[in-house]
């Protein structure tokens, strides 16, 4: 099934979804009981989530995923409550009853018609591009301290499927803080593999524009390929690192830069963590690495001075309070959401990213903005 088709369905299936909670709302308020509408809601959620379990089914079967799954849950959401609350109204107000017209009443109604509509436009269409600047001081061991601070710039999981404005201002505000060093830990191209070739040049432009005395470095992500990244850097000074390092000097300071593969847990990365650990000599030490979950291969009080990673985009949603429902890492939750973190004596940064979640899953970021990061090392 094509995504335009997907997303007739899910539109659809939310419009029944909130069409079967609506009548059972009513169906239920007109019974005369106590507390008939606390009755009627929860039935009418009842009504909205089996209708929603149904439609699951034949959509599974013509290829919808996961993701697929979390953006009809997302539409529903956003959707069904403002129509209950407009239907119960209409009954309160078709019986004769006077709540809707009271000022409680009133702000009432504003409110579960118009929270969910206006959060599903803010997370939608806004959020996902208020990119943000995020700055964290990182101390590294006073043996391995440079003279001058190192600043590294991170760009995660940009994940575009069409270079556009957005991007190239993201470039904008990293290159604005004049980098030492720029790190880019995976997931660069999302799109459809047919569509590769026609994006390549403004990939490769977009590429291009990275530039940092100590280098630019890439980590393979869930989205890349090999050979798509080495036609996308080929001119650029983006060196691609996969289970290997590079060693610079910069501010009197010999600094090692290492890529690990994606799944860290593969004899050939862990034989290359353990070289990387191992080594002896007073360099810094950075390991860049898609997935958080490489931290967890390390030793505890690991030689390595810092891990930098993506992959979680800070879970993309995140509750006050309880933070990422969902980071798809075996990290600690708080770790996953984001920031600088140290765990069982190893550093490491995750970075929200500047991108969302491709493919069949909702474009939607709340309280969890995209961001360029940072990292001072003193």
């Amino acid at each position: 099934m094509t995504e335009t088709l997907f997303l007739a369905a899910r539109l659809m299936g939310t419009g029944i979804d909130a069409a079967v909670a609506a009548i059972v709302l009513v169906r239920l308020a007109r019974r005369r009981r106590p507390k008939r509408i606390a009755v009627a809601l929860l039935g009418a959620g009842v009504a909205a989530a089996v209708a929603f379990a149904v439609k699951l089914l034949p959509l599974a079967a013509a290829g919808l995923d996961p993701f697929g799954a979390i953006h009809l849950a997302y539409l529903d959401l956003v959707v069904v409550p403002s129509v209950l609350t407009l239907a119960l109204a209409g009954f309160e107000a078709r019986s004769g009853r006077s709540w809707v017209r009271r000022p409680l009443g009133v702000a009432a109604l504003l409110v579960g018609t118009v929270a969910g509509p206006t959060v599903g436009l803010y997370a939608t269409f806004i959020e996902p591009f208020a990119v943000r600047l995020e700055t964290a001081r990182i101390p590294v061991a006073p043996q391995r301290r440079p003279a001058t601070p190192i600043r590294i710039g991170v760009l995660a999981d940009i994940q575009t499927a069409h270079v556009t404005e957005y991007e190239h201002r993201v470039v904008d505000r990293l290159m604005a803080e004049r980098p030492d060093v720029i790190v880019l830990p995976g997931d660069l191209f999302h799109g459809a593999p047919a569509t590769f070739a026609g994006e390549l040049e403004g990939l490769r432009r977009l590429m291009a524009r990275l530039a940092a005395p100590a280098g630019v470095y890439f980590a393979l992500g869930d989205a890349d390929t090999s050979a798509e990244l080495a036609a996308i850097c080929e001119g650029t000074a983006v060196r691609v690192l996969v289970n290997a390092s590079h060693r610079v000097e910069i501010h009197g300071r010999a600094l090692t830069m290492a890529g690990v593969e994606l799944d860290a847990r593969r004899p050939e990365a862990v034989s290359f963590l353990r070289d990387f650990e191992g080594a002896p000599g007073d360099d810094l030490r950075v390991l860049l690495a898609h997935k958080p979950d490489a931290l967890l291969g390390l030793r505890a009080r690991t030689r390595i001075d810092l891990v930098i990673a993506g992959h979680t985009h800070g879970g993309q949603v995140q509750l006050p309070f309880l933070g990422p429902p969902l980071i798809l890492s075996a990290v600690p939750r708080h770790i996953g959401a984001g920031g600088h973190h140290t765990l069982d004596g190893r550093s490491i940064y995750v970075s929200r990213g500047i991108g969302h979640e491709g493919g069949q899953a909702p474009r939607i970021r709340f309280l969890c903005p995209p961001e360029v990061s940072l990292l001072v090392l003193y």
